[in-house]
């Protein structure tokens, strides 16, 4: 055979084998493009669904007893109140009753006097904390 003629035939042959490969190739992508795009249409479709249904209504159950409430008053600890007010009654001063510390502690309780300047200056020191120990309840309510 001619060298052209051989040439021509391979030719001839390459796309029918180039052909069935992208056949098969073609194949197997068709499908999973329908499922892209079949995902991609459900989005919209569930969107237009879940606007066109109606809402669900909840009715909340009404107690059949009502719940004992406790005051915050009745179950809080004066502990902490004394702890604020021994702390800033320590660090006040009669003679300077417009302090910050004055303020508050005449504040917390009107009918004590605040704690009288010491002799020397700089002979009061001032607490750096004060911590409540134990409180016990006298009777109902104090």
């Amino acid at each position: 055979m001619s060298p052209g003629k051989q040439a021509s035939e391979s030719e001839a042959a390459a796309p029918m084998a180039a052909g069935a490969r992208l056949e098969s190739m073609r194949r197997r992508v068709r499908p999973s493009r329908q499922a892209v795009l079949t995902a991609i249409a459900a989005g919209p479709v569930a969107l237009c669904v879940a606007v066109a249904s109606t809402p669900t209504t909840v009715q909340a159950a009404t107690p059949s007893k009502p719940a004992a409430v406790r005051t915050a008053a009745a179950t809080a600890d004066s502990g902490g109140y004394a702890q604020l007010f021994v702390s800033v009654w320590l660090r006040s001063c009669a003679d300077d009753a417009t302090s910050a510390q004055a303020r508050l502690a005449q504040s917390m309780a009107p009918d004590v006097e605040l704690p009288a300047p010491a002799a020397g200056a700089g002979a009061q020191s001032k607490p750096e904390s004060v911590t409540a120990v134990r409180s016990a309840r006298a009777a109902r309510g104090r």
